[in-house]
């Protein structure tokens, strides 16, 4: 299951995003309340690096698709 929820706040502000999503491996849900609490970060912060993570990753893939590589 997951939900979604979209506020945009007022002057200016950045918008925030709400979203619910049931975990269904009990062994995932186990290791970010673990990390959480071993490197005293919230279960959102972990959850919103791996979701960043994850996105840079496909982004990666597919510009390997389109011949695309970056330079460093």
């Amino acid at each position: 299951m997951v939900s979604g929820n979209r506020y945009t706040g007022g002057k200016g502000s950045e918008a925030e995003e709400n979203f619910t999503v049931q975990l269904t491996n009990p062994m995932l849900y186990d290791r970010l309340y673990i990390l959480s609490a071993e490197y005293s970060v919230s279960v959102e912060y972990l959850v919103n690096e791996a979701v960043n993570r994850m996105i840079s990753d496909v982004d990666f893939v597919r510009s390997l698709r389109h011949g695309k590589t970056e330079s460093k």
